[in-house]
């Protein structure tokens, strides 16, 4: 189709388009997007700087800190994240807003002008078409999620002022290779010559550092050496978890008042390191504000208090590992008497050693399929692993929505229900509220 054809089309339209113009929908490899980019003169993002995030998990909250706190202290910023949970308007923020659809159409018009019958993903094309939005948009901060991996992904483009990597775990193994050191390769390819590296992992594969070596970062700031955080002791109860206190330093710097909350000290910690790199005035009292306030949809959301309903993106071993953590650990739900959870996954995920992690956790397991989506293991496949590890109640539905209504049904006011397992559950669970 011409571009002419698209001039006057939806966004709608042009995400129907993007998504038949690569014959896969993964294809890793910077040559196409890059020579697209080249073409495009995007490549600068115009900004006065620029911050690269990879990471197995961790990636959208430590973005939504540095996020929320540069607006608080009257910057202009830019996000590019993905996968979007609703719309596709999401993947894009300026200065903490979704644009409309007609910015997102001008932008892919004017990629489709210049990609000359380059044939792009769908990420490929939405990852150029935000970069141009960036560009027009004269920020003081860029904040760039990556994709998939880090070495190979098409946002790794860009000559980005700060790469950081939050955090190492097994998932994409198909893709990145399947032991910490092949993943951490493949993350920190993101690093650039005579740039700052910000390491978040806290037990970090020595492939990381190679890769710091051999690309030539101009420093490396690492959890538990250069930057440290304490863990807040959570309490016995809801009040004493609202009063509880952590604290981080880098140097002489320290901040010993920190609030708790449930997203991880580990990602607010490198978040903070990434906004001293930046060269913001920090202070206690605006990192507290953005403590309280922090948002983000779909992670460690709490949808209901009365009774207590909790959603979570977490789709592999080591998210889940953490949401347990929390459930173990916070007063607000380890004093609950039961805890339905309501589950889907991938049928490409590791759900085995994912649901492992919290099999003697959960009383009583609602599963459902979601419906249309190709990439998602069914409802009887994941009632099999899971009796097959022990679990003692376990219902099947026929949809993910059916599950969500039918375990609501089934919780009591002192019962935690839990919704986890990918983005697309959380999703769906989301829209039914």
């Amino acid at each position: 189709m011409s571009n002419s054809t698209f001039q006057s089309q939806s966004l709608n339209d042009w995400l129907f388009y993007l998504e038949q113009q690569h014959p896969t929908e993964i294809d890793l490899g910077l040559s196409r997007v890059d020579s697209v980019a080249v073409k495009a003169d995007i490549k600068n993002l115009g900004a006065k700087k620029t911050v690269l995030v990879a990471g197995t998990n961790g990636k959208g909250t430590t973005i939504r800190f540095i996020e929320m706190t540069l607006l608080k202290l009257g910057y202009r910023v830019g996000v590019f994240s993905s996968p979007h949970l609703f719309k596709y308007n999401e993947r894009v923020r300026i200065d903490g807003e979704l644009l409309d659809d007609e910015t997102h159409v001008e932008a892919f018009e004017f990629i489709e002008q210049h990609k000359e019958g380059t044939s792009l993903t769908y990420f490929e094309f939405s990852t150029l078409a935000a970069f141009k939005i960036f560009q027009d948009s004269k920020l003081d901060v860029v904040l760039v999620e990556v994709g998939l991996g880090g070495r190979l992904d098409s946002t790794n483009i860009i000559q980005q002022d700060i790469s950081v990597i939050t955090s190492i775990g097994l998932d994409h193994t198909d893709w990145l290779g399947n032991t910490l050191e092949a993943i951490a390769f493949e993350k920190a390819g993101i690093f650039k010559k005579d740039n700052l590296a910000i390491i978040g992992e806290t037990n970090p594969p020595k492939t990381i550092k190679q890769q710091a070596d051999s690309l030539q970062v101009s420093q490396t700031l690492w959890s538990g050496k250069e930057f440290k955080f304490s863990n807040a002791k959570m309490g016995e109860n809801a009040q004493e978890f609202a009063a509880s206190r952590w604290h981080y330093n880098y140097g002489n710097l320290e901040f010993k008042n920190l609030r708790a909350n449930f997203v991880p000290k580990q990602n607010i910690a490198t978040a903070i390191t990434t906004l001293i790199a930046l060269e913001v005035n920090l202070n206690e009292a605006i990192l507290n504000q953005v403590i309280a306030d922090f948002s983000l949809p779909g992670r460690m959301q709490i949808l209901k208090t009365q009774p207590l309903q909790l959603v979570d993106v977490a789709h592999n071993p080591h998210a889940v590992n953490y949401l347990n953590e929390t459930l173990i650990a916070n007063p607000l739900f380890n004093q609950r008497k039961c805890t339905h959870a309501v589950v889907a996954m991938m049928k490409d995920k590791d759900i085995k050693d994912t649901l492992e992690l919290l099999i003697d956790r959960i009383d009583h397991w609602h599963l459902g399929d979601l419906q249309g989506n190709k990439r998602a293991a069914s409802a009887t496949d994941i009632q099999a692993i899971l009796l097959d590890l022990g679990a003692k109640q376990v219902s099947v539905y026929e949809s993910l929505p059916k599950a969500w209504l039918e375990a609501e049904k089934h919780q009591q006011t002192e019962e935690l229900l839990l919704g986890f397992g990918s983005f697309y559950t959380v999703c769906e669970i989301l829209k039914l509220q």
